[in-house]
């Protein structure tokens, strides 16, 4: 088989399973993928508008809002509008959605080193360096 079929026939296999693992790890907190997304930006953003969210995420603010409602349900953030500009809507993680994104994180890097754990210290880190160079590259 030529290289590119091979890589892209492994490619899709691995995302297939590797998001089944995810969605079911996420969904023990009530959260999809998508949403998980969102509380890592906004985490590391600590307050951010919705309309960065959505430069961010790739998506219409609509699609991110009703994500958004969701994660407020939850009682996973707050949203309020900007004190400067009252047609921003400004989004924060409750203390609740820091716990749940600590968890979760912990959860998937558990999941990673159980999928490497057949491998040896140096196979790690060769991989480790092929990946950052293949992230590196795309663009």
């Amino acid at each position: 088989m030529i290289f590119g079929e091979e890589i892209q026939k492994i490619s899709i296999s691995l995302n297939k399973k590797v998001m089944t693992n995810v969605k079911s790890l996420l969904q023990h907190y009530g959260i999809t993928p998508f949403q998980y997304h969102i509380l890592l930006i906004v985490e590391r953003s600590h307050t951010i508008p919705v309309t960065k969210v959505a430069d961010e995420m790739k998506a219409s603010p609509s699609v991110i809002t009703a994500s958004i409602t969701r994660l407020y349900e939850l009682n996973l953030v707050e949203r309020y509008h900007s004190k400067d500009d009252r047609r921003k809507v400004m989004i924060e993680l409750t203390n609740k959605g820091k716990q749940v994104i600590r968890a979760a994180e912990k959860d998937m890097q558990q999941e990673v080193e159980k999928l490497f754990a057949c491998y040896k210290e140096e196979e790690q880190q060769h991989f480790l360096t092929l990946c950052r160079q293949l992230d590196e590259h795309v663009t």
